[in-house]
């Protein structure tokens, strides 16, 4: 997969910081989106205001919940198993 740079790498930081201090859980999606997309995790801290400590605890928070909901889906005689 072929990686793309941001073109407008302060306007986006501007954006994301708009959503605020909060870690509201969309906040938390959209930075999440960010390091799915390819982002290193320095540079979505130096965009989004976050710290790295806090990234790394995010990523591993949603990968464990991912595992989890695989492990639910897959244990449930019946019914159809989710992507």
């Amino acid at each position: 997969m072929k990686k793309i740079a941001i073109d407008e790498p302060a306007r986006l930081e501007r954006f994301v910081k708009s959503f605020g201090a909060s870690h509201s859980e969309d906040f938390k999606g959209l930075v999440l989106k960010l390091v799915e997309s390819g982002q290193s995790l320095e540079s979505v801290s130096a965009i989004s205001g976050v710290s790295l400590r806090t990234l790394y605890d995010w990523v591993k928070d949603w990968n464990e919940k991912k595992r989890l909901a695989q492990t639910t889906n897959r244990g449930k005689a019946g019914e159809p198993k989710r992507a």
